[in-house]
């Protein structure tokens, strides 16, 4: 047990190792903050947040409340140095920083203290016309046979009314799921303007981009800045592989409450916050497609994919496209106004308020570039089911292997197309039971408790 220190005079430390200062009223009220991990102090400044600074301005500050910094005591310290060392000790925080959907000061995060440095820009609802952003958003979502345009809404509705609490309301908040939206359209249909001009300040004013952490990343402080997230078309899967990583990474991206934010190098830190994430995927049709995860029945609810038609009225020139975008940026309150009061008829998914929908033109597209469907090629290809049979049928194990015993190239050799499709020993009977969901040519049933498949011509289905 260390000695215990005798309290000489009364500006020395307390038993416990506090600084003990006669005058903490003083010190008490100075609004600072010191973020030990990157040795920065914070100070409010005149935009209503907190500016960073270096160690001479934060001792100047000190001064101006009366603590001077050249006078010292007979140990050496000034009253602006213990004062220094009192703020350390009791004003500490575990973060200082921007972060999705705080706005600035002083807040709580499991049991830790933090500092948010600035709030999102927020733009507060005011009724009046909005023209302009509604014929981009009508015509942009135009489709004759189904009604995007409000699924569109329903979901930015959703969106905006829980930012807005976020920033007019205490924590804490009410963890509200929301899907992903895709949006897909040709090069200049409107989508890149509706995310810059329209989603991005109506949802804080800064986006970032998940792609590293997609990918495998571990390190995701970027992130934690912006509450709308982008993904577009420079991202598309090289590889399978990619594609299959990010239905996990998706879901736990939009869908865990807590988010644990991980820094590196000098941005070291692991700390668990709830920040307001909302995600856009945008591409073009075609080989942009490969930006979306696998279809996988668990993202049913958790991604709205919509197509894009032509958004009518773009500008042409640079001057009329600095003058449209200063319009909708004039419109934005009432859009706002809008979206606060919108409400989509039809069914919505009660847990996070918005139309689950994929467009079909998208969804057959994906459909075409799952595995499983190349596996569907390959049983066509390899003649499995056989001329004189009207179907196939047996265990994933002996579809397998028949499968292997059938992969062969034009001189009879093994190809090891089924090694590199079949890569594990369930790969056969998950697929399987993928293309059992996704298409009526494969049935699957259990015997003796064990999957059993029926596979069909393709002109031949069961009745």
């Amino acid at each position: 047990m260390p000695p215990k220190i005798k309290q000489t005079t009364p500006e020395r430390l307390d038993e416990k190792g506090m600084i003990w200062l006669h005058n903490e009223d003083v010190v008490s009220a100075i609004p600072m903050h010191y973020y030990g991990v990157k040795g920065h102090w914070y100070f409010p400044n005149g935009s209503g947040g907190y500016s960073r600074l270096k160690e001479g301005q934060m001792m100047t500050m000190l001064a101006e409340y009366g603590l001077r910094k050249n006078k010292p005591d007979d140990q050496g310290n000034t009253p602006a140095d213990r004062a220094q060392m009192w703020l350390i000790q009791n004003r500490s925080v575990a973060y200082a920083g921007m972060l999705a959907g705080y706005v600035s000061g002083l807040h709580e995060a499991n049991g830790a203290e933090i500092l948010v440095t600035d709030s999102p820009r927020f733009i507060e609802p005011k009724s009046g016309a909005f023209n302009t952003v509604q014929s981009l958003v009508t015509t942009l979502f135009k489709d004759a046979a189904h009604n995007q345009y409000a699924i569109f809404m329903q979901w930015l509705a959703e969106c905006y009314r829980a930012f807005h609490n976020r920033m007019t309301s205490h924590g804490p908040w009410t963890f509200q799921h929301c899907p992903i939206l895709g949006i897909f359209g040709d090069s200049g249909c409107g989508k890149s303007a509706l995310i810059k001009l329209v989603l991005e300040p109506l949802l804080g004013g800064k986006r970032a981009d998940p792609l590293k952490f997609l990918n495998g990343g571990k390190f995701n402080k970027d992130l934690f800045s912006a509450s709308l997230l982008v993904l577009d078309d420079k991202a598309a899967a090289a590889n399978l592989e990619e594609r299959r990583m990010r239905v996990g990474a998706l879901k736990s991206l939009l869908w865990d409450q807590d988010q644990r934010m991980e820094g590196k190098g000098t941005d070291a830190l692991d700390l668990t916050v709830q920040p307001f994430w909302r995600l856009v995927i945008a591409g073009n049709p075609g080989p942009g497609y490969n930006i979306l995860p696998t279809l996988d029945k668990s993202l049913k609810d958790k991604m709205i994919l919509l197509h894009c038609a032509q958004a009518a009225d773009l500008p042409k020139t640079n001057e009329e496209r600095a003058a449209w975008a200063k319009k909708i940026t004039a419109e934005l309150p009432a859009f706002a106004d809008f979206l606060m009061k919108f409400k989509a008829s039809g069914k919505v998914d009660p847990r996070t308020g918005c139309v689950n929908f994929w467009h079909p033109t998208i969804q057959n597209a994906l459909m075409e570039l799952q595995p499983e469907m190349r596996l569907l090629e390959m049983i066509d290809n390899l003649n499995l089911i056989g001329n004189d049979s009207p179907l196939w049928e047996g265990s994933a194990s002996e579809f397998e292997q028949e499968m292997r015993s059938l992969d062969k190239d034009a001189d009879g050799k093994k190809s090891g197309m089924m090694d590199r499709m079949f890569y594990n020993g369930q790969r056969a009977g998950a697929m399987l039971t993928e293309l059992a969901e996704q298409t009526s040519r494969v049935k699957k049933t259990d015997r003796h408790g064990k999957g059993h498949y029926r596979i069909f011509r393709q002109e031949q289905t069961e009745e």
